[in-house]
């Protein structure tokens, strides 16, 4: 059976996040340690957690949900790490297609933008940031992916000897990942998946504040796309 380190960062959690644990643990045909990475000390999430089992807490070493997942991805030891949203209860089941994809793929890219895949109900700048990274990235520089900017992610441990992570707000980590991944030439498959907006499903996403950075790692994607031309 198959170890997977699942990295949850959490902001102001309530009674959903032990619902996701509790079924990835009842769905999914692996091995599961959870790594849940909160802000503070007064999180409520965090008083969900005492009842369940292979669960570690790390505080986050910054102040951003981006940092939030580093900060797991870091003190993460199983070959597989999986990142997942505190709030999605629309993928549980899409996890053992990761597991079963997982001995011939490097990085699995959860996809709202291929065939099947869905992003319902957003909110107006939360779409449009989505919507912009697929444009610039896919369309315009090249990229051969649809949805780099999503944070949920499964990929292989062994990319960390191979990825230095330098990005640090909003979610960019994800960005960061695919370009890397594919300037390595690592294989990467990109699979449909569902985002709907749910009641209270603002989470912690500042389009403003962090919108330099996602312009940032589009030309850094620029950089790589052109450094590949001549590899």
């Amino acid at each position: 059976m198959k170890n997977i380190d699942v990295i949850i960062p959490i902001f102001n959690e309530g009674e959903t996040l032990k619902k996701i644990i509790l079924e990835l643990n009842e769905k999914v045909k692996a091995k599961l340690n959870f790594i849940i990475c909160y802000d503070y000390n007064d999180e409520p999430g965090l008083k969900h957690l005492p009842s369940l089992k292979n669960i570690r807490t790390v505080i986050n070493s910054g102040k951003s949900p981006n940092t939030a997942i580093l900060s797991g991805i870091m003190n993460s030891s199983s070959e597989f790490i999986l990142v997942y949203m505190a709030d999605d209860l629309e993928n549980i089941d899409l996890i053992n297609k990761f597991v079963d994809l997982s001995d011939r793929y490097d990085l699995i890219i959860p996809s709202r933008y291929v065939e099947g895949g869905k992003f319902e109900n957003a909110k107006f700048f939360k779409k449009i940031i989505a919507i912009l990274g697929y444009i610039l990235l896919n369309k315009i520089l090249g990229l051969p992916f649809k949805d780099c900017t999503n944070a949920f992610k499964f990929f292989k441990r062994d990319l960390l000897k191979y990825i230095k992570f330098e990005s640090k707000v909003g979610f960019t980590y994800a960005i960061e990942l695919t370009i890397k991944s594919n300037y390595l030439k690592k294989k990467i498959i990109e699979i449909p998946c569902v985002w709907r907006n749910l009641e209270n499903r603002d989470g912690n996403f500042k389009i403003i504040k962090w919108l330099p950075n996602y312009l940032y790692w589009a030309m850094r994607a620029f950089i790589f796309q052109i450094k590949s031309f001549f590899k």
